[in-house]
């Protein structure tokens, strides 16, 4: 990972000689999964008993999903190319990073029991998906599915976290039974996308982080849009009004947000 001058976060950095995997079909050979039972839960389950489970959730962050973790192995250029190329290698690679993944999570439901698993994928961009909807479908979509599965088998709520394009998706992610779509970007048609899931998936964002998330924002310009993102998404149901990467990143920025979300907020659900 690296953090470029001027940047808010840091980014992958894959060059040819640090990618993990440089030929998809030798990917066993240089692919090491950390052994699952090496993690130590002690701390963890010291503070999660520490919590009032009757006044507070538990959530675990569960990051880096297998879209993300497989170019994280070899390169964004070179996963995007293998999904189309080489796609039934692809599912075998997915599908071995899903297992490690579900192992994770059954032993995180062990441990910690959290009521939320917060899983992270982003799966495009703001204009698109990064792979085309049926490629998407054949070879992540199946292994998503078994860990939502092994997620929910255990009573845990799955939130999915992908602030990006997704509507070309939407009902597939339903179908598979996330709960939770966090980090829906305006860019999406979000009402038309309300209507097509009835409540079958609930929302999460709507708030265009290009619009107030910028240095010297106007606090009208940043008001104006919380407002907007209510007035127009809630009135569907199923929706809590956030900005998509779930904080602002500029402090002041987030001073007024969160101020214009609280009490506008409360007024609109009185009304």
């Amino acid at each position: 990972w690296i953090y470029r001058s001027g940047e808010q976060g840091p980014t992958p950095y894959i060059t040819d000689e640090n990618k993990v995997v440089k030929d998809i079909t030798q990917w066993k050979d240089s692919v090491v999964f950390p052994p699952l039972d090496d993690f130590d839960w002690t701390t963890v389950k010291e503070f999660v008993d520490s919590v009032d489970r009757n006044e507070n959730m538990i959530m675990a962050f569960v990051p880096g999903g297998l879209f993300e973790r497989s170019h994280y192995l070899m390169g964004f250029e070179d996963a995007l190319c293998n999904y189309m190329i080489e796609p039934e290698i692809m599912y075998e690679l997915i599908g071995a990073i899903a297992d490690w993944k579900i192992g994770h999570l059954e032993r995180l439901a062990k441990y910690v029991k959290p009521d939320v698993v917060f899983f992270h994928d982003d799966w495009g961009d703001k204009r698109n998906l990064f792979l085309p909807p049926d490629i998407w479908r054949q070879i992540i979509k199946p292994h998503h599915k078994r860990i939502v599965e092994s997620v929910k088998s255990n009573g845990v709520m799955f939130m999915h976290h992908s602030d990006t394009i997704c509507e070309p998706i939407v009902e597939d992610m339903a179908e598979i039974g996330i709960d939770v779509w966090q980090g829906a970007i305006p860019q999406n048609d979000i009402v038309a996308i309300q209507k097509r899931l009835n409540g079958r998936m609930a929302i999460i964002g709507g708030i265009d982080a290009q619009v107030i998330d910028v240095p010297n924002a106007d606090e009208e310009v940043i008001r104006k849009e919380v407002r907007r993102s209510i007035d127009t998404y809630c009135p569907q149901g199923y929706f809590i009004p956030c900005i998509p990467n779930i904080l602002p990143m500029y402090p002041e920025v987030r001073n007024i947000y969160e101020d214009e979300l609280t009490n506008y907020g409360k007024n609109y659900f009185k009304r």
